[in-house]
């Protein structure tokens, strides 16, 4: 389910969804997972079926906070203990920041900004949350990133710590991977 009229978001497409998580395979389970700019929630939900200690959802829009409350309901998961999950309303910045203040630590990040932010001109976004996203400790040592752009959409082989291990296209859509790299 999605937001009436918004064109902003754009749910993860479900052959996108199940390739990144065949990747992922057994790294999910028992992972703490942020879903960041999640939209639908599609990816956090995916990974709590999939055995995900924790999901933060962080989503800026009020309507989509609504979706993922209505679609963690429908997958039979909001009546589950909130233990398991955290919806965080705030914008992306902002949101990481708090994180940060509060030295939450995840195994999986998935970074999937909104519909725009990855078209000529409008990468502003990556530009700003990949190098806050590197300096930060959000992302645990052994811990992925995973960046949802466009094929059109140029992002960085490296920044900061973060280098890009693989990539992998479906259509239109490219999904980046970045781990940490030692630096000895």
């Amino acid at each position: 389910m999605t937001p009436k009229g918004s064109r902003l978001v754009r749910p993860t497409a479900d052959r996108v969804k199940e390739s990144v998580f065949s990747i992922l395979q057994e790294r999910v389970v028992d992972a703490n997972f942020l879903d960041l700019c999640a939209g639908t929630g599609s990816m956090g939900i995916e990974a709590l079926s999939r055995g995900a200690k924790h999901v933060t959802f962080l989503e800026r829009d009020r309507r989509c906070i609504e979706i993922i409350e209505r679609n963690l309901h429908t997958c039979g998961l909001l009546t589950e203990s909130h233990a398991r999950y955290h919806l965080l309303r705030r914008d992306v910045m902002k949101g990481i920041a708090y994180l940060c203040k509060r030295s939450t630590v995840f195994e999986i990040i998935y970074f999937d900004p909104p519909y725009g932010a990855d078209l000529a001109g409008g990468s502003q976004l990556y530009k700003t949350c990949l190098p806050l996203l590197a300096e930060s400790s959000l992302l645990c040592i052994d811990g992925i990133l995973l960046v949802e752009h466009a094929k059109q959409c140029v992002v960085p082989d490296g920044v900061g710590n973060l280098r890009r291990s693989r990539h992998a296209r479906y259509g239109d859509t490219v999904v980046s991977f970045y781990e940490k790299s030692c630096k000895y």
